[in-house]
């Protein structure tokens, strides 16, 4: 009689363990599998949103560089802003600041990273950008336009507005007020209300502008816009926009920033490296005829000569990958950088983007 099994064998035991570790080995692939490759999609989905929306912004802002609504590039602008151009030899519409945030007749304008520095050289109190790397600067309206409500009675009176809560404009702003005609840039030397018969009979309240000629920064040298805008002119508020390269403020890496006026923030971590050329009119004809760095522009004529921007940005994904490394060099219009180590995945992003207010 055959006695009953009263468990396994070794040998069934090993066996089991045997094909037990193999499974999870299988097991523990698949997973590291699955989990790498969520971390890749998830690296891309934010170099790709990064990309989509630093390409938006970039082309907003170069686009409405030197923007004056209805008023064609050839129309005069009245320069009200310190200093007098005439006591620098320019006209009543010359721009002769040697303040970098105002300068807006330089609708585009570059610093060249040369060296360990750049050229021309940043203006004072910029933020230091990470070596190697360009800075992008244009001027413009950088707010929503208002309208103005009621015709000025002068060349030298207060601008009526809208009473808008809270009140768009204040105090110390740089704004330009603009008509098909012409257009004058001015500080708001204060603001007030006052109040305006309707013709249908009653009152409204309006917001008043006042534009005095003062010695605050930059201040303006007369109350003389030039020109008395009818209800119905453009009005907005004048700025300076850079772009440029930094260290991530959350502490990821490089990152693109934003600075309007004296307001740096940052936009997109992940951007690594910008590059910049600037398309030159030589003929007139409205269309960039070489591309140049920003060092090779000597002055003001030269720059208002540029119609168009080529930009290229490197991007990297914000998360490593572990074990992976890209052995490519990239190259940013000239430039070439890498290869890399740090276990990312990078792409060139090369734009050119049209100054349109340049446009014939």
């Amino acid at each position: 009689m055959t006695p009953r099994q009263a468990g396994l064998s070794l040998v069934e035991v090993m066996i089991a363990m045997v094909i037990g570790l193999l499974l999870l080995a299988g097991i523990y692939r698949v997973f590291l599998s699955t989990a790498r490759t969520a971390q890749t999609t998830q690296a891309l989905g934010d170099r790709q949103e990064a990309i989509r929306y630093v390409s938006a912004r970039l082309a907003q802002d170069v686009r409405m560089a030197g923007y004056r609504g209805c008023l064609s590039d050839t129309g005069a602008v009245r320069n009200t802003l310190n200093p007098n151009p005439a006591t620098s030899g320019g006209t009543r519409t010359a721009f002769t600041h040697t303040d970098f945030r105002y300068r807006y007749e330089r609708y585009a304008e570059g610093f060249e990273a040369v060296g360990g520095g750049w050229s021309p050289g940043l203006p004072s109190g910029f933020p230091a950008p990470r070596a190697g790397t360009d800075v992008l600067t244009v001027r413009g309206p950088i707010d929503n336009e208002l309208f103005t409500v009621r015709n000025m009675a002068t060349t030298s009176a207060d601008l009526g507005i809208n009473l808008i809560t809270p009140a768009p404009l204040s105090a110390g702003a740089v704004v330009m007020a603009s008509d098909c005609g012409g257009a004058a840039i001015f500080q708001i030397s204060g603001t007030g209300v006052t109040s305006v018969a309707l013709p249908s009979g009653g009152s409204a309240s309006i917001a008043t502008l006042a534009h005095a000629a003062t010695g605050s920064s930059p201040g303006n040298w007369s109350n003389d816009l030039d020109r008395a805008f009818a209800a119905g002119a453009q009005l907005f508020r004048m700025g300076v926009v850079s772009f440029y390269i930094a260290d991530s403020a959350q502490g990821s890496g490089p990152a693109l920033w934003r600075r309007v006026d004296s307001d740096s923030r940052e936009i997109a971590a992940g951007v690594e490296n910008l590059q910049v050329l600037y398309g030159e009119d030589s003929d007139g004809d409205g269309v960039a005829d070489a591309y140049r760095r920003a060092d090779q522009f000597a002055d003001t004529a030269a720059w208002r000569r540029v119609v168009a921007v080529r930009v290229a940005l490197l991007f990297s994904g914000t998360r490593d990958r572990a074990g992976f490394t890209d052995s490519r060099r990239f190259d940013l219009l000239g430039v070439s950088v890498g290869p890399f180590s740090d276990g990312r995945m990078r792409r060139v992003v090369t734009l050119t983007l049209a100054l349109r207010n340049r446009l014939p």
